[in-house]
């Protein structure tokens, strides 16, 4: 006998995902900065002294700390199907000849609100996501409204992680 409708209604929801983002862009220059000085350091003349390039990965070290305090995870829940549906169909659509200033004042509104729905913490209005997107550098803004695109069109099925498989397979053994 197969399940019930109360089995699979337990069984339901929707998908989500972590989007984590270091909001700190003016830590991005700093860092390929001091990756470059790293590069071109040279190691220390004799026993006693520094060397540059320990001194140079220590400042990384300390500028990948403040990259983590300022990284923050936002959480998105896709939308239910009826609602991702209609919401979709609303996507505008570049058209003919239309040049890409013009298609791109309609298209990114869509955008903005697509991931203030799809945001569930932290939660944002269609205006704040605005904000945040002319705060953001544009391959964290494409990141956020790319997962949140991907989550709702996504597929939603039970991975198969050949790693995992193997791992999981030696463990047994040992």
């Amino acid at each position: 006998m197969g399940r019930s409708f109360d089995d699979i209604r337990k069984l339901a929801s929707l998908a989500t995902d972590t989007v984590p983002l270091c909001l700190a862009g003016d830590l991005l220059e700093q860092l390929g900065q001091l990756e470059r000085q790293l590069a071109d350091a040279q190691p220390a003349t004799n026993l006693e002294g520094v060397s540059p390039k320990r001194a140079i990965a220590e400042r990384i070290v300390e500028l990948q700390e403040a990259m983590r305090e300022a990284t923050v995870d936002f959480h998105l829940r896709a939308m239910p199907s009826r609602e991702w549906t209609a919401f979709y169909l609303d996507q505008p659509e570049r058209t003919e000849g239309e040049p890409a200033k013009d298609w791109e004042a309609r298209y990114f509104p869509w955008r903005a609100e697509l991931v203030a729905r799809t945001c569930v913490d932290p939660e944002m209005t269609v205006e704040q996501v605005v904000e945040l997107a002319d705060l953001l550098h544009f391959h964290a803004w494409a990141i956020l409204a790319g997962r949140a695109y991907m989550l709702n069109m996504g597929e939603v099925d039970v991975p198969n992680s050949e790693a995992a498989s193997v791992l999981s397979q030696d463990s047994e053994t040992t």
